[in-house]
Formats: C-alpha cells, sequence, structure tokens
C-alpha cells in the first residue's frame, strides 16, 4: 500500500478554522435547526451549529463556471448552485421539469416551447425568467473558441455550434492501402466492404439536405435560435432535428446563471464574475473557495419549498474539500473530520466495511480508456496499435483494481445502451501481439505514456496501478515505455491534448444524460488533438447518427460507429468501473446517480458528532 501523504484539509482547519467561520455566519440567516444542530445544554448567546455536510473529493473544482468546466469535481460543486431548464429523475434517470416545468416539441424536431417556472429567484436576487434564459443562451453562442475548449458538457456540447458538415471520404479513400507484396486479410477485406457499404448509405442521406435555415456559427451547427415569447415562455428553434435533445439539457455545463453575473469582465471574457462568485438558482449559493475547500450554504429563498419539508434532515451548510490520496480520505473519515468521501477505491472497501461504515454505489456509466495518439511514429501504424490493444489484459484489470461488478469495455459505451460490440473486436492475446510486433520490425523503440497523479477519477480511481499494471502488460509482450507522470492540477488533461505531447495517455468520460451521442462526442469532438485522429466517415457517421430517433436504425448506426472505431483505433477501451462514495453514520440517505447529478439537498444526516459536541 502507498505510503500516505500528509493531510491537505486538518481537523483542527475544517473544525476551528473554514468550517468555523462558515458556521458561525449560517446561524444568523438559517431558519431551520433541525435535530442535531446545537445541544440542550449549549447557552442561548451560543449561535447555533447548522447541519453541516463535509466531504472530501479528489481534487480541487477547476472552474466554478459551469459554462466553463470539463472535470466532475467543478460539477459537483456547481450542480448545488445552479439549475438547468430540464432536471434528471432520481429512480429513473429520465428528464423531467427543472426551472421548466413544461415543454412541447413540434412534429419535424425543430422547435422547443417551454413553460418556464414562477417565482424563482437567483442568489443575487434578480427573478428567473425568459429573458435571463435568453441572455445565457446568448453568451454561450458568443463564447470566445478558447473557452468552447474548456467546456465538455455544455452548449457546443448539444449543438455543435462551431462545427461544419464533413465531407464525405472517397471510395479511394476507403480502400486498404498495402504494400506491394503484401496480402489483405480476411478481416481487412470485410472491414473494407464495410466502409464501402457505410459510405453508400452516407451519399443517400448526404443528396439531402441536412440542414435548414442560416447558422450563427458553423455550417453543421443545431442551434438556430431562442427567443422570450412570453415572460415565462421560451420557444428554442434547430436547424436539423437533434435525438435526445430534451435530455441534453440536463447536462451540468447548461446552468443558468444569473444575467447581472454574464457582463462586467474583460471582452475575453465578460463573465468572470462566475469564476469566483458563482450565483444560480440552486439550493445552496456559494460561500468562499479557500484553496480548493469550497463552503456552501442553503438559499433561504429557493423556490421547491416542498422538497426542503419533505427532507427535514437535509444539510444546512456544506464543505467540501480535496483529498487527493484514496487512503487518506479513508483517514479522515475514521476519524471524524470528513462525513464522507467519493472515488473509493478497491483496496480500501474491506477496511471501511469491517469499520461499520456506508458505503453508497453507483451504476456503471462512464468508461476507461487508453489513448493512442496517431502523430507518433510507431502509434501511427495500424498493426502496432492492434498489438498494444492484444497486449492489454482488460479483464485482468477490471478486477484487480477496480470495484466488484466493475466490467472490461470492448467499445467506449456502456452496456446500459444494448449497442452490440461489433465484429472483429480484438482480444487479449499476448501471441498475437508479438507476432505483429515482429510483423512490422518493431525492436523496443521508447514510447511515452502519460498517467495522472495525485487524483482519483470515478472512471480511475487509483492511476499509478492502472498505469503500472498495463505498462507490464506491455513489457510482457516487448513494447518499451517511459512514464510520463503528470499531476492533475498541472493541466494533466491539456497536456495529453496538445501538440507537444503525441505517445499513450489514460483517460476516460462519464455520461451525463442516456444518449449515446454523450459518449460518442464527449470523447471523440477533440479527437484530433487528444489522438491526433480525422476520419471523414466517423465525422459523416456520428452527424447522421445524432438525428437518428431511438431504435433499431440508431442502434445499427451506433454499431458502424463502433465498427470504424474498431478498426482505426484511436483508443483501447478498458473498463465500465463502477464507482462509490463512503460515509459515517451520521449521513443516513445519499442520493447516488450514475450521471452525477447528485442534490445534497436530498441527503439525509444528523449533524457530525464533531461539530455537535
Amino acid at each position: 500500500m502507498p505510503s500516505k501523504q500528509q493531510l491537505l484539509v486538518t481537523r483542527r482547519l475544517l473544525l476551528t478554522g473554514s468550517l468555523a467561520a462558515t458556521t458561525l455566519a449560517l446561524a444568523s440567516c438559517t431558519s431551520k435547526t433541525g435535530e442535531g444542530v446545537a445541544s440542550a445544554s449549549a447557552s442561548a448567546s451560543e449561535p447555533a451549529i447548522p447541519r453541516t455536510l463535509r466531504l472530501a473529493a479528489s481534487a480541487p473544482p477547476v472552474s466554478l463556471d459551469p459554462a466553463l468546466a470539463n472535470d466532475n469535481e467543478s460539477f459537483r460543486i456547481t450542480r448545488q448552485v445552479y439549475e438547468t431548464l430540464i432536471s434528471i429523475d432520481a429512480n429513473t434517470g429520465s428528464p423531467i421539469a427543472g426551472l421548466a416545468e413544461a415543454w412541447t416539441q413540434s412534429e419535424d424536431g425543430l422547435r422547443y416551447t417551454f413553460t418556464l417556472r414562477r417565482g424563482v429567484r437567483f442568489h443575487d436576487g434578480s427573478e428567473f425568467n425568459a429573458a435571463a434564459v435568453v441572455a445565457n443562451f446568448n453568451r454561450w453562442v458568443k463564447l470566445p473558441k478558447d473557452l468552447q475548449l474548456r467546456s465538455s458538457q455544455g452548449f457546443m456540447h448539444v449543438f455543435h455550434h462551431e462545427k461544419d458538415i464533413p465531407k464525405l471520404p472517397t471510395e479511394a479513400e476507403l480502400k486498404l492501402k498495402l504494400d506491394k507484396d503484401t496480402t489483405a486479410t480476411e478481416e481487412q477485406q470485410a472491414a473494407e466492404t464495410q466502409r464501402l457499404a457505410e459510405l453508400e448509405k452516407l451519399k443517400a442521406i448526404y443528396a439531402q439536405d441536412l440542414f435548414t435555415g442560416k447558422s450563427l456559427g458553423g455550417s453543421a451547427s443545431y442551434f438556430a435560435g431562442v427567443e422570450a415569447t412570453e415572460p415565462y415562455v421560451l420557444t428554442l428553434k434547430l436547424r436539423r432535428p437533434r435525438a435526445g435533445l430534451i435530455e441534453a439539457l440536463t447536462l451540468p455545463g447548461m446552468a443558468i446563471a444569473a444575467p447581472d453575473s454574464l457582463t462586467g469582465g474583460p471582452k475575453s471574457n465578460p463573465s468572470e464574475a462566475l469564476l469566483t462568485a458563482p450565483s444560480g438558482t440552486g439550493p445552496y449559493k456559494f460561500v468562499s473557495n479557500d484553496q480548493g475547500t469550497v463552503n456552501l450554504e442553503l438559499f433561504a429563498d429557493y423556490w421547491d419549498k416542498t422538497k426542503l419539508s419533505n427532507n427535514p434532515n437535509h444539510p444546512e451548510a456544506v464543505v467540501v474539500s480535496p483529498i487527493p490520496s484514496p487512503y487518506n480520505r479513508e483517514s479522515a473519515l475514521m476519524a471524524e473530520e470528513i462525513d464522507g468521501f467519493d472515488m473509493v477505491s478497491v483496496d480500501i472497501m474491506r477496511t471501511l466495511v469491517r469499520n461499520a461504515k456506508v458505503v453508497v454505489q453507483r451504476d456503471p456509466f462512464s468508461v476507461l480508456y487508453l489513448g493512442l495518439d496517431h502523430r507518433n511514429e510507431w502509434l501511427a501504424k495500424p498493426e502496432f496499435r492492434m498489438a498494444i490493444t492484444h497486449a492489454v489484459n482488460r479483464g485482468r484489470l477490471a478486477d484487480n483494481l477496480f470495484l466488484q461488478g466493475s466490467k472490461s469495455a470492448q467499445s467506449i459505451l456502456p452496456p446500459a445502451f444494448g449497442v452490440p460490440e461489433p465484429e472483429g473486436t480484438l482480444n487479449h492475446s499476448s501471441e498475437k501481439a508479438k507476432q505483429l510486433l515482429a510483423d512490422i520490425e518493431y525492436k523496443g523503440e521508447i514510447i511515452e505514456f502519460a498517467y495522472p497523479l495525485r487524483v482519483s477519477r470515478n472512471y480511475l480511481p487509483l492511476p499509478e496501478r492502472t498505469f503500472a499494471q498495463l505498462a507490464e502488460d506491455l513489457a510482457a509482450v516487448g513494447i518499451r515505455i517511459k512514464p510520463r507522470p503528470i499531476a492533475w492540477t498541472d493541466g494533466y488533461v491539456d497536456t495529453v491534448r496538445s501538440t507537444e505531447f503525441n505517445g499513450m495517455h489514460l483517460l476516460g468520460f462519464s455520461g451525463g444524460y442516456r444518449l449515446e451521442d454523450d459518449f460518442i462526442s464527449g470523447i471523440l469532438d477533440a479527437k484530433e488533438h487528444e489522438f491526433g485522429y480525422t476520419s471523414k466517415l466517423l465525422d459523416s457517421q456520428v452527424l447522421v447518427a445524432r438525428s437518428l430517433p431511438p431504435g433499431e436504425e440508431r442502434t445499427a448506426a451506433m454499431t458502424a460507429i463502433l465498427a470504424t472505431l474498431n478498426t482505426d483505433l484511436p483508443l483501447v477501451p478498458l473498463v465500465f468501473p463502477i464507482s462509490a462514495l463512503a460515509f459515517n453514520p451520521n449521513v443516513t440517505y445519499y442520493p447516488s446517480s450514475p450521471m452525477l447529478n447528485e442534490s445534497y439537498l436530498d441527503v439525509q444526516m444528523t449533524n457530525s458528532p464533531a461539530l455537535s459536541s
């Protein structure tokens, strides 16, 4: 077991430092004390300690502006402060009323009308209405390109606003390119036949008008405009039907911010105020962010009074502190310095259960993958990428380093989507890997392999050990690697998506809504930067599939996309992980969600003994 690092957030800091300041401030503005808030012997002159949920996260939030965030530690906070037009049913994952209490869709799928809630206020006291929503859309449309790249679950991800219609490949581009005295294998011939058949299908669709009306962005933008037709009625117009739009509007990057926060900053980011003073309509108000430790307090004017009254044991204050090491998070829980933590790793699960801690699991809705950068001399060779795929023992990885129930991944789409694996998926075989390497005369040239440090992700709870096991698999077939550890907070994601890096890397994706395009676009929209990979065929397939309603035709289109990825191998899917949280007994209920849409207002708890005593 790795040695335990010094705790970043100490008991004294939590109980007498930033938390104490927060609780004193909250005492004067919290209307409900609830059970366990103050002892019976407390002096009347002493302020009551609000019921406080203290959580440990694996990293500090990167951005408190949800439109500019791309990490779940940021969304963990912004989901409490902000709300979206559409919410998610905690039991089924289906879309339900959020800030919009009802909506309708036109027959052609190009117009959506939303009826908005009345009586909702932002944390700055301003009124929520249709004009406020329009102001947010206008801000998203005008985001500078460097800011667009920061978001993975927002407007650009939903509407693909800056994208252009991809060109179809030619038949010549899809045919096999073999060396002079090389004969195509049966598998290669079958793949070529499949690609050419896909091209014919796409040609028929491309012969039609794919998009209607003028675009405010790229030629493949789905967004046609938004209008406040009445004070509490909003009309959203599309240029092409977009399957799953309502589900996509639940993404945390589509959160509605107070209009006054969207202006006043520099030209490079007029909404800069949201980075340090987020303002939404959510159940919790932002108080402070002290070196990554975020303090929240209950919003006294929150609109959903029914939800508040139905759960009288909700937290009145929240403190989320970054503790990168899973072993330090465990220690903090045992010492009652925190009430719970996320990213439970497999090697501490037994200790938690033995000590009667509450463990709450999430269903798998994320994927871990190994990125293969095509700009690298050796990774550019299809045979080398195939050898890596054969070398990796995905089943052993899932069994050894992930929670029980995690499954090895043969594609980037979790089993919940019901999309079958394409034929010809490469399985673990050291012998085949060695033969492929011999065929291309690989003689042990070194490939750089990046992995993150000082972080746990729900798709990667143990980065260092995951890297070590994969390095062992590669070494077993003769592939030599050079480790490149990079701290998550030192820009790990930016590094592996830059032109300065062109080796292998570990990364993953967590789904935000139940439609395949979330994973397809979330992983592949940055494929040129992350994998050095471009494909006219894949881009065309994705564009067409995005407008297909759920059913057999859509499933077949997704299977064809997976087949293209299997052939081109920009990445190797590794594991569909189960993630989990652990709590002390004072937390009696936590609303776990595969999409990580977890509102702390639904948490049921008594106050921590460390705070109550």
